[in-house]
Parts: structure tokens; C-alpha cells; sequence
């Protein structure tokens, strides 16, 4: 079964996002903060990632240069963030990451997004 970390902050979203996945048959595991994601990239194997970018003691972006920084291995990443300005999009074609997802999430397409992603 594939593994999927859910990095979000907001309680709702989290649990939306928990609920779609594991009825699509996904083990998921989820962090708060950017800091409890670190350690959890560092010590657990996943096969996706959904990243929000806004979270506290670590944003996304930060995450993800520490990540970089240190040569962490990082699994293919989904950004789904409610802030969709160009600037944003354009830092995570800096870490590689093309797929970016605008909060509220249209369900069906976030299905086939982690489908599309996760292969």
C-alpha cells in the first residue's frame, strides 16, 4: 500500500484530505508544522507528499530547502495551498515540483492528481 504524508495545518483540510486518500486505499501519515515534517521525511520512507506551503515553525518552501540542503531523499510532491500567486508557483519549479493544487480542492481532480503522481 503506498504511503502518503499530509503536511497541513488546518484541521479540516487535514482530515478532508485524510478521508479522500484512505477510501482511494492510501496509508497516510500527517504532520502540523514543518519542523514535525522534517523529522518525519528524514525517517520514514513515503512514496508521495501533499505539502502546504503557509505552516507554522517551518513554512513549505523552508521545508524543502533544508530538505534539499542536506540531500534528504524527496518523494514526488503535491503543493495544495490556498495562496496561489505566480511567485509561489515559480519557487516550486525550483525544487522540481510542477504540481500545484489551489485550496478548496476540487476532489476529483485531487483524486487523479496523487494517482497521476503516485505511479
Amino acid at each position: 500500500m503506498k504511503k502518503i504524508l499530509i503536511i497541513e495545518d488546518n484541521e479540516l483540510n487535514m482530515k478532508l484530505f485524510c478521508d479522500i486518500l484512505k477510501y482511494q486505499n492510501y496509508n497516510t501519515d500527517t504532520s502540523t508544522d514543518g519542523i514535525e515534517a522534517y523529522k518525519k521525511i528524514k525517517n520514514n520512507k513515503y512514496d508521495l507528499i501533499i505539502l502546504d506551503i503557509q505552516l507554522p515553525k517551518l513554512d513549505g518552501f523552508s521545508l524543502l530547502k533544508k530538505l534539499k540542503d542536506e540531500n534528504i531523499t524527496i518523494p514526488p510532491i503535491i503543493i495544495v495551498s490556498a495562496c496561489a500567486m505566480d511567485s509561489d508557483k515559480l519557487k516550486a519549479k525550483e525544487f522540481n515540483i510542477d504540481t500545484y493544487l489551489t485550496k478548496p480542492i476540487d476532489i476529483n481532480n485531487f483524486i487523479n492528481t496523487v494517482k497521476n503522481k503516485i505511479l
